[in-house]
């Protein structure tokens, strides 16, 4: 590849044709006479759906860089009514693939989980659904301006949410707690509207679980997201285990912060201030944090080495927050380029150097995965899978933390590690609340936040809110992009985090050891269910037993030499 991220040309894809060709894929799979004709037509239908991809995301790339950008935000309002139906489209093309006597070649090649995907997914392809998603693809992109557009003045600055987030770690607690009202206030003031965008995001999806016979929408996302091995049932119990083994161990260390901090009665704007001198902070300004991030990854391993010069060569990074930028970070990737995309917001904290190794972890198992795996549908796994390669590459570039904290990289070592352990019961905190909405459809936006104060009180006791209204009764759940566009997704980052956490534990004897079983893990993509994953890469399953406390031990015992270094 020859071409920088802007160079990339975009045109809209002819969907009617594409329509056309799938057709005729869907003839040629039933007339196939040979598993070699099969295996033509599989790649012939892999190179159109790769094309199609790939002009999709780099108009949604285009567009969350600058959601004002008229032309982008007309080709999105195109891919949400007309990917649906493209989509419903390809299920007689797949019916085709599966039906045929070759299926089992086909499998014996690549793998079961392809066509085990496939099968799922047809059960989630319907005309009769298209119309919901339609809808709930054009609220997800409401939602998205929503927030994006949202902009408050602080101290004679324009900030958005992200930049108010560096005012909440100053070491002057008034500013962390103006920031913090500021922060309050802006969600409060947009709440009507994410409320009504959150209620019609319920009643379109559990409206399309309906008509297709699921019981629920939570049975529809679950089996959406390709979880084969497991069930709510085994969710609810993992939560269970959170609740009884790291929410304890959260109060320790969130204790022990106060008194750090010399504070009595620790408040949500004190929660992300570690050290009553500042939070380490990044040295350098973006473009020397990115040079210092080549610099770990040539040293880290060849890999990630070759994969940064890549990443560097053809500019696939939007690292700077800017007015009408949508909010967040993500990872994706472009697939007739071969190419991973990295988009985040820096403002000056941690969480950029965070930005560079998580985003980075996905970026460097696409990266691999394509080069491994030989069909496209084999490179990326659940996001359970997907989440342990970048939660595991921001504690594996921990020995070069130096690189961007200087002296104070133990510091920032020692915040992350606590702030990965304390997002833990927040995660499982969304994820029932998640389930609880699903579950009642006809839940009130005062119920909502009735329901979220309770499951906060549970998972999160030492939250407070300094009095903040809105807050107090249950407002906080909006500031979650997840609950509005990616539902049930969340939960998967306290599963992978424990994996990663175990991988840390490993990397501290034995560095090399541990780099072999992240290296299986990326390799193997999606070319294996969850479970066999796991076992590929050579990790305890987190929803298994006690697990969870076998898991987090040694984590445990060095959050806790933490905390007696630093009192």
């Amino acid at each position: 590849m020859s071409l920088k991220f802007s160079e990339m040309p975009y045109s809209r894809p002819d969907l009617e044709q594409a329509k056309k060709q799938m057709s005729a894929f869907a003839r040629r799979f039933r007339k196939a006479d040979s598993y070699e004709a099969y295996r033509a037509v599989y790649f012939d239908l892999q190179a159109l759906v790769r094309e199609i991809d790939t002009q999709y995301m780099l108009a949604y790339v285009r567009n969350t860089m600058n959601t004002l950008d008229p032309f982008y935000a007309e080709e999105i309002a195109f891919y949400n009514e007309s990917l649906p139906v493209f989509a419903a489209a390809q299920k007689k093309v797949i019916e085709a693939l599966l039906a045929s006597p070759f299926r089992k070649n086909f499998e014996k090649e690549f793998g079961k989980i392809t066509t085990k995907t496939y099968e799922s997914d047809l059960l989630l392809q319907d005309r009769k659904i298209i119309t919901q998603q339609i809808n709930e693809a054009n609220l997800s992109t409401e939602y998205s301006l929503t927030a994006a557009s949202c902009k408050t003045d602080f101290r004679g600055e324009t900030c958005n949410f992200y930049g108010l987030l560096k005012h909440m770690q100053s070491t002057d607690r008034e500013e962390r707690r103006e920031a913090f009202f500021a922060w309050a206030d802006l969600y409060e003031s947009v709440s009507d509207k994410l409320d009504k965008q959150y209620t019609a995001l319920i009643r379109q999806r559990d409206k399309m679980a309906k008509k297709l016979g699921f019981s629920s929408f939570t049975r529809y996302a679950y089996l959406g997201k390709h979880r084969f091995d497991y069930t709510e049932e085994d969710i609810a119990a993992f939560r269970e285990q959170v609740y009884l083994h790291i929410t304890p161990l959260c109060e320790e260390m969130y204790k022990a912060q106060a008194k750090r901090l010399g504070i009595d009665d620790l408040q949500l704007y004190d929660e992300t201030l570690f050290f009553p001198d500042g939070n380490a902070l990044p040295l350098h300004e973006s473009g020397v944090m990115v040079e210092k991030a080549n610099e770990m990854y040539h040293e880290l391993s060849k890999e990630t080495g070759e994969f940064f010069d890549f990443m560097r060569e053809h500019e696939l990074f939007d690292l700077e927050t800017r007015p009408g930028k949508h909010l967040g970070g993500y990872c994706t990737h472009l697939p007739s380029y071969g190419a991973p995309f990295i988009f985040s917001n820096f403002n000056g904290t941690s969480a950029d150097v965070d930005v560079l190794t998580h985003e980075a972890g996905h970026a460097f198992q696409h990266f691999t995965a394509a080069k491994t795996q030989t069909i496209d549908d084999n490179i990326s796994s659940t996001s359970e899978v997907n989440e342990i390669h970048s939660m595991a590459m921001e504690f594996l570039t921990y020995p070069y933390m130096d690189k961007f904290f200087g002296e104070k990289a133990d510091a920032y070592r020692f915040t992350h590690l606590c702030s990965a352990l304390a997002v833990i019961p927040y995660i499982v905190c969304v994820d029932e609340f998640q389930h609880r909405m699903y579950e009642d459809t006809s839940i009130t936006p005062a119920g909502r936040r009735r329901i979220w104060r309770e499951l906060e009180k549970k998972y999160m006791p030492w939250r407070k809110y300094d009095g903040n209204k809105f807050l107090e009764k249950g407002g906080y759940w909006m500031q979650k992009q997840h609950i509005f566009l990616y539902p049930f997704y969340y939960i998967d980052y306290a599963l992978a985090q424990l994996c990663a956490f175990e991988l840390y534990g490993k990397a501290k004897d034995d560095p090399q050891g541990a780099w072999e079983q992240y290296m299986r893990l990326c390799r193997a993509g999606g070319s294996l269910g969850y479970f066999d994953l796991l076992k590929e890469a050579g990790l305890h399953n987190p929803l298994k037993g006690n697990n969870v406390r076998n898991m987090i031990a040694s984590v445990k015992k060095e959050i806790r030499q933490g905390i007696k270094a630093y009192q």
